[in-house]
């Protein structure tokens, strides 16, 4: 099942964000390794994205980010 969201926040140096659900819900951690476009592309603040759930150490985690 996909999700979206908006990019909440990214730190390019640490290569990790969060998602704001366009659903219910507390942001969402991605990695930069999750994103599925150019990696040299960062996503920027209010971006809108397609997401798949996962989780790592029992926290959810948003995979195969996707520009929509």
């Amino acid at each position: 099942m996909k999700y979206f969201g908006t990019v909440d926040s990214f730190d390019v140096e640490a290569g990790n964000g969060r998602i704001k659900p366009e659903i219910r819900g507390h942001a969402i951690r991605f990695e930069s390794s999750a994103i599925l476009w150019d990696k040299n592309t960062e996503p920027t603040k209010g971006q809108r994205l397609s997401y798949d759930m996962g989780s790592e150490n029992g926290q959810p985690r948003a995979l195969n980010l996707q520009r929509i």
